[in-house]
């Protein structure tokens, strides 16, 4: 896994404050399809679906593109299981995210708040209730988007969200992530599953032998220049 994407990954996963009240949406059309994006929402309990990706980054003329797996149980755990472009699985159990590069036998640990749930935007996926406490709601150019922009902003978190719905069933078909800097992660959704069995042991990372296990905060420049 290079650096690079770990940094895109990491961005997407990065926390933004949750203001105390909801927001209403920017226009009635975006009311709509926010409304019609939380009713569909609401009996799934497991999702699974095949992903694509498609990663720019600023700076690198050729997006890479990846594809894969993605399984969610409602509203906690979530797995991604990249099969093509990479080799790495992104673990997210409660409030502990893993993600493993098993090319290179290393594996990054992370945190989350206790509520972040509607909190990280690939979390949006999995728990769609808390968006107009988190971000400004808008309707997109095109039907059936909606334009998500933080309330509060946070270094490296994305700078703007856009949700694509399908026109059938209302759930997210597509997600465009663009983080500061230029770079974006635009990911489509296929042969989708909802509420079918799910072993919830798959969103536990059990590390296999040899595997290096990084904290995330361990990566991050010390208030002193020292390492800590």
């Amino acid at each position: 896994m290079s650096l690079r994407l770990a940094a895109l990954l990491a961005g997407g996963l990065a926390l933004v404050n949750l203001p105390a009240f909801a927001e209403p949406p920017s226009s009635p059309d975006a009311a709509q399809r926010l409304l019609r994006l939380t009713t569909a929402y609401a009996p799934v309990r497991t999702l699974t679906a095949t992903f694509t990706q498609e990663t720019r980054f600023a700076g690198f003329p050729t997006p890479r593109a990846f594809g894969g797996r993605l399984d969610l149980e409602r509203p906690r755990h979530m797995r991604w299981d990249y099969t093509e472009g990479s080799a790495q699985q992104v673990y997210v159990d409660g409030q502990n995210v893993t993600v493993y590069a098993p090319e290179s036998d290393q594996a990054i640990e992370s945190t989350l708040s206790p509520a972040s749930d509607a909190q990280v935007p690939l979390h949006l996926l999995a728990d769609v209730t808390g968006i107009d406490r988190t971000y400004h709601v808008a309707a997109g150019d095109d039907p059936d988007t909606l334009v998500l922009t933080p309330q509060e902003r946070v270094p490296g978190a994305p700078e703007r969200v856009t949700l694509w719905l399908a026109p059938d069933t209302g759930l997210i078909a597509r997600v465009r992530l663009e983080l500061p800097g230029g770079s974006t992660s635009d990911i489509r959704f296929s042969e989708v599953t909802v509420n079918g069995p799910v072993d919830l042991a798959r969103f536990v990372f059990d590390p296999p032998k040899g595997t290096h296990l990084i904290r995330a905060a361990d990566l991050l420049p010390h208030p002193t220049g020292k390492a800590p």
